[in-house]
């Protein structure tokens, strides 16, 4: 049985980058496309090669400081528990994709992990914990500090930029605001590989060591190049789906203030990656600066009900992968 759960699980690893990329895509490059700032496929090329540069960074940099914060035994349960973690990630990913609704594949995955090793405390399979932290600490900052934190900064931010600039030309502005665009692009999806290299060159580690398989330093290496195309490649395929919700139909934003949100953005994941390493989502972090500084105007056409759905997802993206795990997970638990 061990070497067919080791085969599904990095066939789940492969699908869960895969869909990461195709589903976050747009938090990088929605409002350049909006605003004009790239076309669509420019953004989506440009997005995809750093995206997949991030990742193999992480491979070859960060790989030996990312091995600590998961940790499930190294047997059948340890290789089940990854697989039903990793397939209610994806579940969630393509529900919430369909619904063009914005959510953190870096919550789901964690929601997930909570689940399955819930199921197998109830199956007497073990009692563990998979977070080396508490699990409180991926909650609090990434889901709810980080998110109005940079909602304030990013409607702050406008008012000494628009100082600035306000007797500029909107031709200039928007030249301007047009190519901060497009260096936001880059750097969002280079933290953002860098973020899913971390989780993934660890799992499949992990996956390595249950399997009672040797993990050798260019294990890291390897796995990282590797799993960096399937993430360059899912972006190249990302879906206008939900770029759509949050350019188009959360708020209206113009180039200048796209521009301000983007950077505020870019700037949040440099610091909550490489300052604090806390697992963030660059999903919500996007959707909140542009909300943001798109309220920030004389007419600020929101759709509340749009933002609600958002917030609304948010906070159930780890109940409901917690749930979807452990149901997962108990159905296979009679064959680990």
């Amino acid at each position: 049985m061990t070497p067919t759960l080791f085969a599904l699980g990095c066939l789940a690893l492969i699908a869960f980058t895969f869909v990461t990329g195709f589903r976050d895509a747009p938090n990088a490059t929605a409002i350049p496309v909006k605003t004009r700032a790239l076309t669509p496929k420019i953004a989506l090329r440009t997005s995809a090669l750093f995206n997949a540069v991030g990742m193999a960074m992480t491979g070859i940099m960060l790989g030996s400081v990312t091995t600590h914060w998961l940790t499930v035994p190294h047997n059948d349960t340890g290789l089940g528990l990854i697989l039903t973690a990793l397939i209610s990630a994806i579940i969630w990913g393509i529900i919430t994709w369909w619904f063009r609704i914005p959510s953190s594949s870096t919550h789901a995955l964690i929601g997930g992990l909570a689940g399955a090793a819930w199921a197998a405390r109830a199956t007497d399979l073990g009692a563990f914990n998979p977070f080396s932290e508490p699990l409180t600490t991926f909650l609090f900052v990434p889901l709810v500090l980080a998110p109005i934190v940079l909602f304030v900064l990013a409607w702050a931010a406008v008012f000494p930029f628009y100082g600035l600039l306000q007797r500029s030309y909107p031709s200039t502005v928007n030249r301007f605001s047009r190519s901060v665009l497009s260096l936001a692009n880059s750097l969002i999806s280079l933290i953002h590989g860098i973020q899913t290299g971390q989780r993934a060159v660890v799992i499949y580690a992990v996956l390595l060591l249950s399997a009672g398989l040797e993990v050798h330093p260019t294990t890291y290496i390897i796995s990282a190049l590797f799993l960096a195309m399937v993430l360059g490649f899912g972006t190249a395929r990302g879906s206008s789906r939900i770029g759509y919700t949050f350019a188009h139909q959360m708020v209206k934003v113009d180039p200048f203030r796209g521009a301000v949100a983007q950077s505020s953005t870019a700037l949040a994941m440099v610091l909550l990656q490489f300052f604090l390493n806390t697992p963030v989502s660059s999903s919500h972090l996007a959707a909140s600066a542009v909300l943001g500084s798109g309220v920030n105007q004389r007419f600020a056409a929101v759709r509340h009900k749009i933002v609600l759905r958002i917030i609304l997802t948010w906070f159930i993206t780890m109940p409901a992968c917690f749930l979807l795990a452990a149901v997962l997970f108990l159905a296979l638990s009679p064959l680990l």
